[in-house]
């Protein structure tokens, strides 16, 4: 499977990378994004409802090898719900979290379950401040859960993810103007993807991308 990008404008300008499963493409992406140095704020709080969460270690090792300065953020208020991802994950107040998305360089989301970051990223008020963080240009990196939740509604995920915290407002980030369907035509989200396609690809600007591909804009 060839590495594909689709680049929405000029490479070099984009402050946005929306893909499925970063350790596919975080090379190429690599070429375009300096992480020597940066600070990255990273948000695995998604994979906390996960029992399978590999990814989340994957791609911290990846950015570390890239000389970034990752600092992992546990954005949860429901603590009691959440399986620990790593005992390196810090667990801060609203004012704190706040502050390093506010002095990071980049902002990275990982994946996991699609509605448990979206309520636990309302519920911290971290929700506008990635909004405003990447509307002044900071950099946004979306992997999976990471990427869907940047869409303007994330209903079109119910096919894909459980909605076991019975989120009722779909509201996104809003921080592109359509919707990112990762992991299309990989295992094990071979039939959710194409539900997801079926289901909603009529009502919605679908954007399908495989394990190797990515979006930049």
């Amino acid at each position: 499977m060839g590495l594909q990008i689709y680049i929405l404008k000029g490479l070099k300008m984009a402050n946005i990378f929306l893909c499925s499963y970063f350790a596919e493409v975080a090379s190429k992406i690599n070429e375009v994004v300096d992480f020597q140095g940066k600070h990255v704020a990273f948000i695995d709080t998604a994979a906390k409802f996960e029992e399978v969460n590999f990814y989340v270690d994957e791609a911290v090792e990846i950015l570390e090898n890239f000389g970034a300065r990752l600092r992992r953020l546990d954005v949860s208020c429901a603590q009691s719900l959440a399986v620990p991802v790593s005992e390196k994950d810090e667990l801060f107040c609203n004012d704190e979290i706040l502050s390093a998305i506010s002095q990071c360089d980049i902002i990275y989301v990982s994946g996991g379950n699609t509605f448990y970051l979206l309520n636990e990223l309302r519920k911290s008020r971290v929700w506008q401040a990635i909004k405003n963080a990447v509307k002044a240009g900071k950099i946004y990196i979306g992997e999976s859960a990471g990427a869907v939740v940047a869409a303007p509604d994330t209903r079109y995920a119910t096919p894909m993810d459980e909605n076991s915290v019975n989120v009722s407002d779909f509201t996104g980030l809003n921080l592109v103007d359509f919707f990112i369907v990762p992991h299309f035509g990989c295992e094990p989200f071979i039939e959710a993807t194409r539900e997801t396609m079926k289901k909603f690809g009529n009502s919605c600007d679908l954007r399908p991308i495989n394990n190797a591909e990515f979006i930049a804009l």
